[in-house]
């Protein structure tokens, strides 16, 4: 699974498609909105239209990248919607093994294991890995002192009155399956997709900007969180390409993960 991986145009055979490339951003960009979109029964049932009619444009263009994206994003608000996984990231661990299931059940099996797979460690990986945890670090601080930056409320009230050792343990536990689900679905599936029917430069920014989305109701939240979401989603983007694989990008990923929690934890005490 670690050798060269075709090039996005070789992938599809029918070349750039000016329609896919829009029903594939449309649905990378839902994908980002899924939280707030499902938070009010309004919004959800716009969403809802908005999924059933990319899917049909999806296969009107013929192009099997713009039909994955889609898919990946009706799984992902299905996983949702149905509200019994929990809090983040357990209804995106089971949006991502509900695709991978199909996948594997499908003449795509393999070009869906390509757009997984592992990628090629680079000699830059240890100081990107390290500059990470330290632009993490100091945007997580001018996040707290100067936006008054605060966990989203459900994940206190979890940790209230937990041992310490249940606390770094979960906190490890998140760290390493929200960078997994992350991953997969942002630089792993959609930005895989955009790539095909967009370029590298397209796929990264709009994942980017999904990945900000999504984290308005995360961690870091609210806009400013957003932004800088958004500007960490470019580099682990810029990483994926690079490597041509999510290992770097999830590693890179968990070490962000474990920073912020290491720097929130007094604040759980």
């Amino acid at each position: 699974m670690d050798g060269p991986v075709a090039h996005p145009s070789d992938l599809e055979a029918q070349g750039p498609n000016a329609q896919a490339a829009v029903v594939t951003s449309s649905a990378a960009l839902l994908a980002g909105a899924v939280l707030l979109a499902l938070s009010h029964p309004g919004t959800a049932a716009a969403a809802l239209l908005l999924l059933v009619v990319l899917m049909l444009l999806a296969l009107r263009s013929g192009s099997s990248a713009a039909v994955d994206a889609v898919i990946m994003t009706i799984l992902l608000y299905s996983a949702v919607a149905v509200d019994v996984f929990g809090l983040w990231p357990l209804p995106g661990l089971a949006a991502v093994v509900a695709a991978w299931w199909l996948a594997r059940r499908s003449p795509r099996a393999q070009l869906w294991r390509s757009w997984l797979r592992r990628g090629s460690a680079t000699t830059e990986l240890p100081w990107l890995l390290l500059l990470t945890v330290v632009v993490t670090a100091a945007a997580l601080l001018v996040w707290q002192h100067l936006f008054n930056g605060q966990l989203p409320q459900a994940y206190v009230d979890a940790a209230v009155g937990r041992p310490l050792w249940l606390l770094v343990a979960a906190g490890a536990g998140f760290s390493l399956v929200n960078a997994a689900v992350e991953e997969a679905i942002f630089r792993g599936v959609l930005q895989t997709a955009l790539e095909r029917v967009s370029g590298p430069i397209v796929a990264i920014v709009v994942q980017a900007v999904a990945f900000g989305v999504l984290h308005i109701v995360g961690v870091p939240t609210g806009i400013v969180g957003a932004v800088m979401a958004g500007g960490w989603g470019i580099l682990l983007g810029l990483m994926r390409w690079r490597t041509r694989g999510l290992l770097s990008p999830y590693v890179a990923h968990v070490a962000a993960d474990a920073t912020i929690f290491c720097m929130l934890l007094p604040s759980l005490r």
